[in-house]
C-alpha cells in the first residue's frame, strides 16, 4: 500500500470535502474520488458512506483514519531523521587529539561544531601521536589532529595553522635572561626530544636546524607528548622546543623564549580518511576548517590570525598584558598564514 494514497484519505478527512481536498492536494477531484475507490478494495472495507451529501466516515474509516495519521507520522519523523543524517547534523564523530592541542585554541572551535550541532556525539581522546595514528588506521577513529603530517594508507592531511616554535628551559637557566636564543645557543645543551618514530617530520625538523647551527642535539628522548617535556625541563633534566601554545603551561621553574636563527614552526593538521567519511564527519571538517580560514576577529581572541594581528601591531588581547600565546615581550608573530601553501609562506 502507497502512503501516498494514505495521506490522500487523511486530507479528505480533514478537509471533509473532495473538492477542496483535491485543491490541496493539487490533483483532479475524479482523481481523487478514484484513488479513494482503489483504496478500500484494496483494504476490503468501506471507508466512506457516500450516500449522503456530504459523505460520512465509516465506523471502520474512523478507525482507520487514526491509525493512518499514526503511520505518516511516523513516516514523517523517519524522513527527517534520514534527512538530518544526510545532512551530518546527527550521529556520531570520534576525534583524536595530541595531548598538546588541548591548551591551544582547537577546543573553542570544537565547542563551536558542538553548539552547532547539538545532537551529533562528539567524544574527544587525547592522547600520544603513535596511539592516535593506531587508532585512526584500525578505524577506532574518524578525525584526528596532530603535529605530523599523515597521508600514508590512503588518509588525507590538511594544514590547519602554524605556530613558531618556543624554547622552555630552567627558570635560573643563563639563556633565561635572554629576550630570545639562537639554535646555535643550545650546543652544549641537553635537549629534549621525541622520538623519530612518533612524529618524523617534527623529529628532523629540530635536528636539522640543530645541524645547520653546526651540532647534534644530545639529551633524553620523552616518549610522552610535549606536557612531559615541560615537566622534565622544571625538573632540569634539559631545555625543550615547544610549539607556542603550550606556553599557557606555566610551571614555577620554567620559562620561555623565542626561538630564532633559524626560527622553527610547528604545524597542525587535520587527519582523516576520505572512504569513511560520513555526512557527519564531513560536516564536523568543514566547520574546523573554515574557522581557521577566517579572518582575524577580535571576537575569536582564540584564533592564531587575531593574535598574530596583535603581536604585529605591538599590542596584547589581555588586560593584564599576559598573553599565553606570545609567551614573553617581543615574541615574534608566525609568518604562516593558516592554509596558505609552503611555496606561498616561503615566498
Amino acid at each position: 500500500m502507497e502512503t501516498r494514497r494514505l495521506e490522500m484519505y487523511v486530507s479528505l478527512v480533514d478537509a471533509q470535502s473532495f473538492r477542496t481536498a483535491a485543491e490541496q492536494l493539487f490533483i483532479s477531484q475524479p482523481a481523487l474520488s478514484q484513488q479513494i475507490i482503489r483504496l478500500e478494495s484494496d483494504l476490503g472495507i468501506q471507508l466512506l458512506d457516500r450516500s449522503t451529501r456530504p459523505f460520512t466516515v465509516t465506523a471502520a474509516g474512523r478507525e482507520f483514519y487514526l491509525r493512518c495519521r499514526s503511520v505518516l507520522e511516523q513516516v514523517h519523523g523517519l524522513e527527517g531523521l534520514l534527512n538530518e543524517l544526510q545532512a551530518g547534523e546527527l550521529g556520531r564523530v570520534r576525534v583524536a587529539l595530541t595531548r598538546a592541542l588541548v591548551y591551544g585554541h582547537l577546543p573553542a572551535v570544537i565547542k563551536e561544531f558542538r553548539d552547532a550541532s547539538p545532537r551529533v556525539d562528539l567524544p574527544i581522546t587525547y592522547s600520544t601521536t603513535v596511539q592516535i595514528l593506531e587508532e585512526l588506521e584500525g578505524g577506532r577513529q574518524d578525525v584526528a589532529v596532530l603535529y605530523t603530517r599523515h597521508t600514508d594508507k590512503g588518509f588525507s592531511c590538511v594544514e590547519l595553522y602554524a605556530e613558531p616554535y618556543l624554547l622552555a628551559l630552567p627558570a635560573d637557566h643563563p639563556l633565561a635572561e635572554r629576550t630570545e636564543v639562537a639554535v646555535a645557543d643550545l650546543r652544549h645543551e641537553q635537549i629534549i626530544t621525541i622520538p623519530r618514530h612518533a612524529a618524523p617530520e617534527v623529529h628532523d625538523a629540530l635536528v636539522v636546524a640543530c645541524m645547520k647551527a653546526g651540532f647534534s642535539p644530545r639529551g633524553p628522548v620523552a616518549a610522552g607528548s610535549y606536557l612531559d617535556h615541560i615537566g622534565m625541563v622544571a625538573a632540569g633534566a634539559g631545555v625543550s622546543f615547544l610549539p607556542r601554545s603550550l606556553a599557557a603551561t606555566r610551571l614555577p621553574n620554567v620559562v620561555y623564549r623565542p626561538i630564532v636563527e633559524p626560527r622553527l614552526t610547528a604545524t597542525a593538521y587535520l587527519v582523516w580518511h576520505p572512504e569513511r567519511a560520513t555526512p557527519e564527519v564531513q560536516r564536523f571538517l568543514d566547520v574546523v576548517v573554515a574557522a581557521y580560514q577566517r579572518d582575524a576577529d577580535a571576537e575569536r581572541p582564540w584564533m592564531p590570525a587575531y593574535q598574530d594581528a596583535l603581536a604585529a601591531e605591538g599590542r596584547h588581547s589581555h588586560r593584564d598584558g599576559d598573553d599565553p600565546w606570545l609567551a614573553v615581550p617581543d615574541a615574534p608573530a608566525s609568518s604562516t598564514v593558516p592554509f596558505r601553501s609552503r611555496e606561498e609562506n616561503s615566498a
